[in-house]
């Protein structure tokens, strides 16, 4: 399985929830959801099982700009404390 990429919105904002295993060839997706959100954005990545060097650089990038991570597995929260 590659990646899916699911949106859900309310009052609060915006849930991009990433399932599966997030590679160079799917950040474009993600990126592209992303920036289509209006308002506070959470990633949600209770079911992201790995991702790959530019994945990870991605979701840092997109922390910073100020998404919330929310759900990461102990692997996926180390790989995030390395790229910081």
């Amino acid at each position: 399985m590659a990646v899916r990429i699911t949106k859900t919105a309310n009052h609060r904002g915006t849930v991009l929830r990433v399932d599966g295993h997030l590679r160079r060839e799917d950040v474009g997706e993600l990126v592209r959801e992303y920036r289509s959100l209006e308002g506070r954005a959470v990633l949600e990545l209770s079911d992201l099982q790995s991702a790959d060097a530019v994945g990870v650089r991605i979701l840092s990038e997109l922390v910073s700009l100020g998404a919330e991570i929310r759900g990461a597995s102990p692997y996926i929260s180390l790989l995030l404390e390395k790229t910081c």
